[in-house]
């Protein structure tokens, strides 16, 4: 996939969008999400699940639990790491097993655990242009 830049107009056109790109993420591929609270982070998660024919209302942030595991065609687990308070954290979820599964990992807030995700990830930066419009950038980082 290469770099890619949009602006969306709506919440519903950021979950069309994630729901059209979800294909395009083969499993066992990290999707970062980085943006400033009310960006549309988890709107654009329920897109990608959505594209993996999971139902929108079934997915919801996990901003207490850490993790949220979502079954389909193909398995998503949405990790929130917003209340990441310590690394250690990271461990007692489990995840490196996470990571080492088959599924999309989508990470809310990643950059929190930046030393923690893998060389090869997607990043997806929403940044809020105003109340409803949303500049999304997606691209490929390759440490």
């Amino acid at each position: 996939m290469k770099a890619l830049s949009i602006i969306s107009h709506s919440e519903a056109e950021t979950f069309a969008l994630a729901r059209r790109l979800s294909s395009s993420f083969a499993d066992g591929e990290v999707v970062v999400l980085t943006g400033p609270l009310g960006a549309g982070k988890t709107v654009f998660v329920r897109g990608l699940a959505a594209g993996r024919k999971i139902a929108e209302a079934a997915v919801s942030s996990p901003s207490f639990g850490f993790v949220n595991e979502y079954p389909g065609t193909s398995p998503v687990y949405h990790f929130d790491l917003y209340r990441l308070n310590n690394l250690n954290e990271l461990s007692e979820i489990g995840w490196d097993d996470y990571l080492q599964r088959p599924g999309l990992i989508v990470i809310e807030w990643g950059e929190k655990a930046a030393e923690y995700l893998p060389s090869r990830y997607y990043l997806v930066q929403i940044a809020m242009v105003d109340e409803e419009q949303r500049e999304i950038e997606i691209s490929l980082v390759q440490e």
